[in-house]
């Protein structure tokens, strides 16, 4: 398991600096060439400190040590191009002698820890990094002191994650950052998890030379959230590519299901419609957006064989206000927007539950004609005839305007099948 997940880590992050590298090294963003020399100095660290890799250097003493003091300041310098990250995200009228004090201290960290590595005379062995008794602390403080400047890196950038979120709008770029943040949140539990080493550096002078399991699960999982954040434009980009199939077969499942109440009472009264009989009413995922396209057609041609049912009045009485296509409000009478939308919606809504109540009854209301009225929304593409029929299932299922229309249909045809 640790293997697994430190070589997965290892794998994304390197990968994604590679990428990174060849495309905008050369660029004029300073953010994007940090981003590429963290995911570069993790990915080596990573790699280097899997438990596969640590077991090949045990007969090459002292490399094995020599491997293990790199890899724990490669993890600290990825530490220090977060914390550039951060700060190359501020406005450019930011005061920039920060920029400055920041590296200063990144410089002294990085001096600091390799200097009390050496003095607490670490050696690589059988797996575990271990201390002369007398010198156990220094193990301790060189532990404590990258917890520290790691969490102190990362929620600097986390800030600043978090303020250019709300300053983007909603789309590709507004998901990278959420991810981004997610992963340096997720980044500071990593980096706290060397503490829990603490207790046995200070007893016994050993340290895991390697990763642990629970280090190579949060590091590959900080690896995923992190290269997907920064590669968002691009993987969202390809909409209509075999990496958004997933999110389109759910969302044509869920509209799939968000139809079934009028689709449902419709082919109960009209069971001629099923273009397929045999087919199950719950769609298998990846068939999702095929079943969704036929649901579509079924509707329809429930609405043309409900024609000869459709009252005349049915559309102009079900209007709450005004004419149907137009919705008054207090500044006065709405355009052709989401209300007027709204409005003609629950207009075919209420011509639909009258119709299939005087289907129901065998007879038509009263006012019936047989050509009856045409859809009030002639959608050219898939996508706007699914947002129209969802507005009319909405409105077919919890409208007052539909339910006083049953009521109405269901009058008119008792009535006028107890006339002479």
């Amino acid at each position: 398991m640790a293997d697994l997940g430190s070589l997965v880590a290892a794998a994304l992050f390197l990968s994604f600096a590679l990428y990174r590298a060849l495309i905008i090294w050369r660029g004029s963003d300073p953010a994007q060439r940090y981003i590429a020399g963290f995911a570069g100095c993790m990915g080596a660290a990573m790699l280097f400190r899997a438990p596969v890799v640590m077991s090949a250097l045990r007969d090459l003493a002292p490399l094995d040590t020599v491997v293990m003091l790199i890899t724990h300041e490669l993890k600290s310098f990825a530490h220090v191009m977060l914390l550039l990250v951060g700060l190359s995200l501020r406005p450019a009228a930011a005061d920039r002698t920060a920029q400055g004090r920041q590296i200063r201290l990144a410089a002294a960290v990085l001096v600091t820890g390799a200097a009390v590595l050496l003095m607490a005379g670490v050696r690589a062995e059988s797996g575990l990094a271990t201390a002369p008794p007398d010198r156990r602390w220094f193990l301790a403080v060189y532990n404590v002191l990258f917890a520290a400047y790691g969490t102190w890196c990362l929620l600097v950038l986390t800030r600043e994650l978090v303020r250019q979120t709300r300053q983007v709008a909603a789309g590709p770029m507004r998901t990278g950052l959420r991810l981004m943040t997610f992963a340096a949140l997720l980044g500071i539990v990593w980096t706290l998890w060397v503490l829990t080493y603490v207790p046995m550096n200070l007893t016994q002078g050993l340290h895991t030379a390697s990763e642990d399991a629970v280090c190579s699960v949060l590091g590959a999982v900080t690896a995923a959230l992190a290269t997907g954040g920064a590669t968002a434009t691009w993987w969202a980009s390809a909409s209509g590519g075999p990496l958004a199939a997933p999110g389109r077969w759910l969302s044509a499942y869920r509209t799939h299901r968000a139809l079934e109440p009028l689709w449902s009472a419709l082919r109960t009264e009209l069971p001629q419609i099923a273009l397929d009989p045999a087919a199950p009413r719950r769609p298998v995922l990846w068939r999702a957006e095929f079943d969704l396209y036929r649901r579509v057609i079924e509707i329809r041609d429930g609405h043309l064989a409900l024609r000869p049912y459709f009252p005349a009045d049915a559309t102009g009485r079900a209007a709450p206000t005004g004419t149907v296509g137009t919705a008054v409000g207090p500044a006065g009478p709405a355009g052709p927007g989401e209300r007027s939308a709204e409005v003609r919606a629950v207009a075919e809504a209420a011509t639909i539950a009258a119709a299939l109540e005087g289907k129901r009854a065998g007879r038509a209301p009263a006012g019936a004609h047989a050509s009856g009225p045409v859809s009030q929304q002639i959608a050219n593409t898939v996508a706007a005839e699914v947002a129209w029929l969802l507005l009319v299932t909405a409105a077919f299922v919890s409208s007052p305007e539909v339910a006083a229309a049953r009521v109405r249909a269901r009058t008119d045809t008792a009535g006028h099948s107890g006339s002479p």
